[in-house]
């Protein structure tokens, strides 16, 4: 008689979508990838897509490099967070030429 196993083959995952990468410096930027699997790896959520030469290659992205993932901010250089940096920088300046005259 043989001995069964405990380990069991996986069952096949149901059909999880596709996605597209929105990472700009990806080399599959803009692609529309067919989803395979996801998981947690350091903590982030990462999803494997088929890709790359074909469908033959597996490649693993953060979810945060797909449409998939948080939106973006509008622009990081915005003229209203420049403000609010010279704001700060004056104030971090200012300070300093007090301190500097030992006015403070």
């Amino acid at each position: 008689m043989c001995r069964r196993s405990r380990y069991k083959a996986a069952s096949p995952s149901p059909d999880l979508g596709s996605l597209t990468i929105t990472h700009p410096f990806h080399p599959l930027f803009g692609q529309c990838l067919p989803v395979l699997f996801t998981k947690r790896r350091a903590g982030a959520l990462v999803v494997g897509c088929e890709g790359g030469v074909g469908a033959a290659v597996t490649v693993t992205v953060p979810l945060s490099w797909t449409d998939r993932g948080p939106a973006p901010v509008a622009h990081r250089l915005s003229v209203e967070a420049l403000m609010v940096l010279d704001t700060l920088l004056a104030a971090i300046v200012d300070g300093q030429s007090m301190k500097e005259q030992n006015l403070v």
